[in-house]
């Protein structure tokens, strides 16, 4: 299997978009970013620019740089910047794990929202990336890491479980956003988008599974690993029993 990545803003949106699990991320790191102030942070991983965007409109004294890997996706979010007349956020066709090419010893704050399991295995990659990561940032600056963690040492079974009760819940939260109205058309338009959102994310799961272009890793691995770099943990939390958790890393 290939890693499977949205290719567009209506891919976004049907995937993860619509659901509570990603809004409720959202608008958790939208309180962290209002309280640290940043005035000039980084997003790796924007997507569409959902969160970099919302995030530009909130905070007009921060200036942000969303990059992504795939160019398609930044013309998206710098088309939709633009429509909104943002000005305080622009959109980089870029690598993550090539912090070099980014100017982060100026950035107060790096966010990473749900693109952490995208850093190929070996787990040491992972390492390696946050290590890399403090030492291109300056003193007292915050990473923030929004993302889906798995049970240490979990079996494939176990992780498949946790993989489907997550996906089970976000197409409970597809239905809803989808259901216009009460009439048969309305229930049915839902339930079909419903339906197609179940069958096409049995893919994201067997990837997740199978560490095939999705690479979870568990909660306990960042408490381990990431004081062990030098970052001080301020926060760990969970954010819901799907163990999507939000951590926030201060050097």
């Amino acid at each position: 299997m290939s890693n499977y990545l949205f290719e567009s803003d209506e891919e976004f949106k049907f995937f993860m978009g619509d659901t509570l699990a990603y809004n409720n991320m959202q608008n958790m790191v939208s309180k962290l970013v209002s309280f640290i102030k940043p005035q000039y942070m980084v997003e790796f991983g924007s997507g569409s620019g959902a969160t970099s965007i919302r995030l530009a409109k909130e905070n007009p004294q921060t200036s942000i740089v969303a990059v992504d890997l795939r160019e398609k996706m930044v013309g998206i979010g710098a088309d939709k910047s633009s429509k909104n007349r943002i000005k305080n956020v622009t959109f980089v066709n870029g690598d993550l794990t090539k912090l070099g090419n980014f100017n982060l010893k100026n950035a107060s704050l790096i966010l990473m929202m749900y693109s952490f399991r995208y850093i190929a295995d070996p787990v040491q990659n992972k390492y390696d990336f946050l290590k890399d990561l403090y030492d291109h940032m300056s003193k007292g600056s915050y990473v923030i890491i929004g993302e889906t963690f798995i049970d240490e040492n979990a079996s494939k079974q176990t992780i498949r479980k946790q993989l489907e009760d997550r996906y089970y819940n976000n197409s409970k939260d597809i239905y809803w956003a989808n259901l216009k109205g009460l009439s048969k058309e309305d229930v049915m338009n839902a339930l079909t988008i419903q339906s197609k959102h179940r069958e096409t994310t049995k893919e994201q799961i067997e990837l997740g599974v199978n560490r095939d272009g999705i690479y979870y890793i568990s909660r306990e691995w960042m408490f381990e690993n990431a004081p062990k770099i030098g970052f001080e943990i301020v926060l760990g939390e969970r954010l819901n029993s799907l163990s999507d958790t939000i951590f926030v890393l201060k050097k």
